[in-house]
């Protein structure tokens, strides 16, 4: 059974990352110089509660803090853009090139009603390291303190190794009026959060309750940001670790905006992987708002 390493946040890369440059299969190299800021990736609709028969859009952004560049969909770098909801999953192909990504009109909804899950899945990019204090530095300030005993390990080399990336993106929207449904499920993708409930409390808030999931297992003891952006626009980060069913729990205040991100590390053999990358890192993320009508 392989070990994997779940992180806080991000790591080294390349600064600042144009717009259309997430799921590039392509290899960007780490050097010496100032430390690279991390990147999360989510789904920010532009309302989460829509009327029926409204277009459903969102756009998908890559930065930090809930700021960030608007990223375009670039069929070569996607593997999946989705909505899915009481009916089941229906896939999404936007026009080349669009912005925004998601932008799901009254006919390819199909009547749909209800609570929703906006899914995105990106494809496989890389990212080369020149030296490994990059990586470790990232590693072990995110709370993965083996990796680089198990670099050593594995003996790999001190510099000029390969790690691969991916995306998995879900956010949660209302269609027509706001109900107690939750339509969401594992999806099969290899990390993910499951929205299981949002039951409205006393106070009026909501709870969200989500599962974080790895192979279509709940995963436990697992590191999470919780990044909360205020209706002044000031954005706040906590630090959630699972329970050992892979549970989170956030009191969603109204005006409030959410973004749950988690990252999963694990080993790679490179004799499976066409740019032989020897570690493989996979970001889940979840976005959801707050009451304003209880979505």
């Amino acid at each position: 059974m392989s070990v994997i390493y779940s992180f806080l946040r991000r790591r080294c890369r390349l600064s600042p990352a144009p717009a259309g440059c997430l799921g590039l299969a392509v290899t960007l190299s780490i050097a010496g110089g100032a430390p690279v800021p991390a990147h999360e990736v989510w789904i920010q609709p532009h309302s989460p509660q829509v009327e029926t028969g409204a277009p459903v859009t969102a756009d998908l952004r890559i930065g930090d803090m809930f700021a960030g560049n608007h990223l375009l969909y670039i069929p070569q770098q996607t593997e999946r853009v989705a909505i899915l909801g009481a009916g089941g999953m229906t896939d999404y192909v936007p026009r080349v090139g669009s912005r925004p990504v998601i932008d799901l009109r009254a006919d390819l909804l199909d009547g749909l009603t209800g609570h929703a899950m906006l899914i995105y899945q990106s494809a496989d990019s890389y990212v080369h390291y020149m030296h490994q204090d990059k990586f470790f530095d990232f590693a072990t300030k995110k709370g993965a303190d083996d990796i680089p005993d198990a670099h050593a390990r594995r003996g790999l080399p001190p510099g000029g190794f390969i790690e691969r990336y991916k995306r998995f993106a879900k956010s949660s929207i209302t269609i027509g009026a706001p109900d107690e449904a939750v339509n969401d499920r594992a999806t099969g993708m290899e990390v993910e959060f499951v929205l299981t409930g949002r039951p409205l409390m006393a106070d009026g808030t909501r709870r969200l309750q989500a599962r974080l999931f790895y192979q279509d297992a709940p995963l436990p003891d697992a590191v999470v940001t919780l990044f909360t952006r205020l209706p002044d626009g000031d954005v706040t980060t906590t630090g959630l670790v699972t329970g050992s069913d892979g549970m989170v729990g956030v009191a969603a205040l109204p005006g409030h905006d959410y973004l749950l991100d988690h990252v999963t590390v694990r080993p790679l053999d490179p004799a499976t992987d066409k740019n032989k990358a020897v570690w493989e890192s996979l970001w889940a993320s979840l976005t959801f708002s707050g009451a304003r009508g209880g979505r």
